[in-house]
C-alpha cells in the first residue's frame, strides 16, 4: 500500500466568498477541498504549455509535469507506433 504525502495550504478570502466557496460544495455534493481540486485540475487541463512555460518551473515540478505527460502519451504513441515513420535523413535516425 503507497501512503500519499499530503499538506495544508490556506488561502484568505471575504465571508461572502467563503460562503461563495461552500454554496458551490453543496450544489455539487462535494466537499470544498474536493471541488477546489477539480477546479485546478480543470484549469490545468484546459491550458496550454509552452517549452519555455515548462522551463520556468522548478526542477521538481518541471520533472512532476513531464512524468505526468509522459503517462499519458506513452501509450498512445504504443497505440499509433506501428504507423509511424521516419524517414532517413543521412544521420544513421531510421
Amino acid at each position: 500500500m503507497i501512503a500519499n504525502q499530503t499538506s495544508m495550504i490556506s488561502i484568505r478570502v471575504t465571508n461572502l466568498e467563503r460562503e461563495k466557496f461552500k454554496l458551490l460544495s453543496g450544489l455539487e455534493n462535494k466537499s470544498v477541498t474536493q471541488v477546489i481540486k477539480e477546479l485546478v485540475d480543470k484549469a490545468l487541463d484546459s491550458k496550454k504549455l509552452t517549452a519555455t512555460d515548462i522551463r520556468k518551473l522548478s526542477k521538481e515540478s518541471r520533472a512532476a509535469l513531464l512524468k505526468q505527460m509522459s503517462e499519458v502519451s506513452i501509450p498512445i504513441y504504443n497505440k499509433y507506433k506501428n504507423e509511424l515513420f521516419v524517414e532517413e535523413i543521412m544521420d544513421g535516425i531510421e
